[in-house]
């Protein structure tokens, strides 16, 4: 199962971790790991091209994605859109899927 975890600071967005295999399939032919792992990644390019003060770790079966503390208003508002839009389609495929996919979301600390 792919868990991806949504952190929060003092409830707006700080990033997301997704994390493990969705075993769907096997490898190659799994289009539930290759949904999660579009999404995840085109929200990490899309923080990084126009938010800026995002910082990403990736391992194998592993995405830590984290936003800077001191993002401006506008980045803010942007991170909030793009992460937001990347939670619509993974909670499309978690009510479709969700043997192999679970969402999180957690407040953490400033």
């Amino acid at each position: 199962m792919t868990t991806v975890t949504v952190n929060y600071r003092c409830g707006r967005p700080a990033g997301f971790r997704a994390k493990g295999h969705t075993g769907y399939a096997s490898s190659g032919e799994d289009i539930v790991c290759a949904a999660v792992s579009a999404l995840t990644q085109t929200a990490y390019l899309g923080l990084a091209e126009y938010v800026g003060g995002v910082t990403a770790e990736q391992s194998d079966g592993e995405l830590r994605v984290s936003l800077s503390e001191a993002l401006s208003p506008e980045g803010q508002r942007a991170a909030e859109l793009i992460l937001g839009t990347m939670l619509l389609g993974l909670g499309s495929i978690e009510e479709n899927y969700s043997d192999y996919l679970k969402i999180v979301k957690k407040e953490v600390k400033a």
